[in-house]
């Protein structure tokens, strides 16, 4: 399966997990990073209202420009994000971090728990 298949089947093929906002949070969408310096998980809850901007030009139909810090060594991360129609992530590019599918951010949190995520 090639690199793309897999992030969009963890982050929004269709399947639970991937990355909407909380039940009864229909305004919400979940982004998940980890630092590249001091390894710390961080999740940033996005709101489609107003958030995420409509652009014509790009590989989606709405995109996220957000500055990530991390609650360890504060250093900011910078992530771009573009989503389709449906609100999938259709690519995205994180600068001094990497993006996590929820599985991945989950274990982080909880190191003895399995993973059950796909590597991005």
């Amino acid at each position: 399966m090639s690199f793309w298949n897999t992030l969009k089947r963890a982050l929004g093929g269709g399947s639970t997990g991937s990355g909407r906002g909380p039940a009864g949070d229909p305004d919400g969408l979940m982004l998940y990073v980890r630092c590249n310096n001091c390894r710390e998980s961080v999740a940033v809850r996005l709101n489609k209202r107003n958030d995420l901007g409509r652009e014509d030009d790009g590989p989606g139909v709405f995109f996220v420009r957000k500055e990530v810090m991390d609650n360890k060594c504060f250093r900011l991360m910078r992530a771009e994000v573009w989503y389709d129609a449906n609100y999938n992530i259709v690519t995205a590019d994180v600068e001094g971090g990497v993006l996590l599918t929820p599985q991945e951010y989950e274990a982080s949190r909880n190191p003895g728990a399995p993973s059950g995520g796909a590597g991005i």
